[in-house]
């Protein structure tokens, strides 16, 4: 399954949230097997001390992973994607 994942941060606590992501970082690389893969780069967004990236993950842990880890500096929304293709598919299904 695919998920974006928005982010937000506190901008007094941005040293914080920076020291997290590298350590992030070097985690994934030791342990990729532990979070979700991600599909496109990280994006910061221009309004606010916010950003997404996509992930996909069929674990709901690998996810959990990564927001345990940030918190509580940087708080997130996860929401599932689906193409739409799939979605007016599954539409014609139950017409």
């Amino acid at each position: 399954m695919k998920y974006v994942v928005f982010w937000e941060y506190n901008p007094n606590e941005i040293d914080s949230a920076v020291k997290k992501l590298k350590a992030f970082r070097e985690e994934v690389k030791k342990n990729p097997e532990k979070y979700a893969k991600p599909l496109t780069p990280n994006y910061t967004m221009s309004v606010g001390f916010k950003g997404f990236q996509i992930f996909e993950s069929d674990d709901p842990e690998q996810l959990a992973r990564m927001v345990l880890h940030y918190r509580p500096e940087v708080k997130f929304e996860i929401v599932h994607i689906t193409e739409t293709k799939k979605t007016v598919s599954l539409y014609d299904e139950y017409k």
